[in-house]
């Protein structure tokens, strides 16, 4: 989780240089994650099982495993490292990444919400479209109310 100093400090920035502020949203953010161990739930009501006192194993995560929050976590970091950002370490939600047109780009992830700043409107759409198509992301559009923090 983005810790306040880090988002008070990032909304500092990029108003002083100017940069663009975008708010995305995950859609259904927990069942993005992998599961790497057996989890076994009851079958739902209105299923009948062929089989009785059959379970079933879950391959993805569900909102209210103790794991969900994490595993989403791990592969948004995985993802986001791969396609060449460096995560911070004093913060573990900040990603930048700077490429080689010069372009500067910050996510910043806070549970299922992101703000991305960047100086090259071209990237940030990049970016963007990057990201919807591999977690279907609603864009907020320009950052006005992030959590319980408000900007200009």
């Amino acid at each position: 989780m983005a810790k306040i100093t880090t988002v008070r400090l990032l909304l500092a920035i990029a108003a002083t240089k100017n940069w663009l502020l975008e708010q995305l949203d995950v859609n259904n953010t927990f069942l993005h994650g992998d599961l790497y161990e057996e989890v076994f739930m009851e079958v739902p009501k209105g299923v009948i099982p062929p089989k009785p006192s059959q379970v079933c194993k879950l391959r993805k995560s569900l909102y209210g495993l103790k794991q969900a929050s994490r595993q989403w976590y791990e592969k948004l970091s995985t993802i986001l490292i791969a396609s060449g950002y460096t995560q911070s370490q004093s913060n573990l939600s900040l990603f930048t990444k700077q490429s080689a047109t010069g372009a500067f780009t910050v996510i910043l992830v806070y549970v299922d919400d992101m703000i991305l700043t960047e100086n090259d409107a071209q990237e940030i759409a990049l970016v963007k479209s990057q990201l919807h198509h591999l977690f279907k992301i609603k864009d907020l559009g320009q950052l006005n109310f992030f959590s319980w923090i408000r900007s200009c």
